[in-house]
């Protein structure tokens, strides 16, 4: 094995300046791609009962995050590679060619510096059965959009609503949306959260275009300790996106009925059996009305910001928010939430204070169908077409 490292304003005055591109909406940039070459060495492996095991472990002082690059795996039946992260939890168990038989793709990502790898065979293979090319490397300061923070720093970590029982669902159900870029390679971080029972996450469009299957679903990411700095989980939990339930395209940011920049995203897994789901609620707010945000500003963990009265009201299908209702890059596709009931009645995309999203009464009869349905798909969509629903052809 080689490694290589190589303000409340009027509502005309917004929608100018929104238009005006002014804040364009983008993911946080949380970590770039480093050269990376591990080519298992099977005669290294040591016998285990009936198996023969591999184990090979990558460190990368300081990152936050490690998501490798697998190319040309394929295992034997019964075989299996276990990725675990450095306090030992199983990030993912990958067999025969991998996630929807690509072979090669981007594995999940392992929180912390260290990357744990186990190949589990049976019988010896004539070349080695996967390679790793690439990672993904967390940045311990990761960079975000234009900052939006309108007035005081607002933000508090979810924990510090731990006793709250409607607001603890919510923050368990809402995800870190993790995606890969390009030239050069980049981990770039939106925020969601799954709305149905039968797991679909909702997240921007300009997160993850029509791309579900590149999507990686991180739950369960949060600071540990309240108002007590970085200190997060350790055992976060990711899934697989799968493919585009709904989607509609980012305009500009101010949205129009056929531009609410939204993908819906099937989901490889079932994390609505751990984490349940979020209520989406097609009952539009009024102005004034008290309503949080559960985002990942800036990638990092899970934050909340609240507010009402002159703050918070709406254009057509655009919802705005100010003062302490604060978002920063990495805040794209996170909930909206009304306080009176914990129902989500918007969808975030635009900084720009006010900060701005679309009102969930425009996007829910295009997410409806996908959201009571326990069998998602039908055999005309088994093949992994895409587009399923959208606004011109459902």
């Amino acid at each position: 094995m080689t490694t290589r490292t190589s303000c409340f304003v009027a509502a005309m005055c917004i929608l100018a300046a929104a238009s005006a591109g002014a804040n364009v909406p983008r993911p946080a940039v949380i970590g770039h791609g480093q050269e990376l070459v591990v080519i298992p060495d099977l005669s290294a492996a040591t016998a285990e009962g009936s198996e023969r095991v591999w184990r090979h472990a990558v460190r990368i002082e300081g990152a936050t995050f490690l998501k490798p690059h697998f190319v040309g795996l394929d295992l034997r039946e019964g075989d299996r590679i276990i990725v675990r992260s450095r306090t030992g939890h199983v990030v993912e168990t990958l067999e025969g060619r991998g996630p929807k038989d690509q072979g090669s793709f981007w594995g999940l990502s392992a929180f912390g510096d260290e990357l744990h790898l186990e190949l589990r065979f049976a019988a010896d293979y004539a070349l080695p059965p996967f390679e790793i090319d690439e990672l993904i490397v967390g940045d311990v300061d990761p960079l975000g959009g234009p900052e939006t923070v309108c007035g005081a720093w607002d933000f508090e970590d979810v924990i510090c609503y731990q006793s709250d029982p409607g607001k603890w669902a919510n923050v368990m159900a809402s995800v870190g949306v993790m995606s890969v870029g390009s030239n050069p390679t980049t981990g770039l971080w939106c925020s969601g959260s799954n709305v149905s029972s039968s797991n679909a996450v909702l997240t921007n469009d300009h997160c993850v275009g029509t791309n579900c299957l590149g999507a990686e679903f991180v739950f369960r990411f949060y600071n540990q300790v309240c108002a007590g700095g970085y200190n997060p989980t350790t055992d976060w939990q990711s899934y697989r996106g799968d493919q585009v339930l709904a989607n509609s395209p980012l305009g500009s940011c101010t949205a129009t009925p056929t531009t609410l920049d939204f993908t819906l995203c099937s989901v490889q897994g079932d994390p609505a059996s751990i984490f349940g789901w979020v209520t989406p609620d097609p009952t539009p707010i009024t102005n004034g009305e008290s309503v949080y945000i559960v985002q990942h500003p800036d990638g990092r963990p899970h934050e909340v910001t609240h507010g009402g009265g002159a703050d918070v009201f709406f254009s057509g299908v655009n919802l705005y928010y100010d003062e302490t209702l604060d978002t920063q890059g990495g805040s794209s596709g996170s909930p909206v939430f009304r306080e009176a009931d914990d129902k989500l009645i918007g969808l975030h995309h635009c900084g720009g204070c006010p900060n701005s999203g679309m009102m969930m009464s425009a996007i829910y009869p295009l997410i409806e169908p996908f959201l009571t349905n326990d069998e998602i798909f039908g055999d005309d969509f088994e093949d992994g077409t895409l587009n399923a629903w959208n606004l011109t052809a459902p």
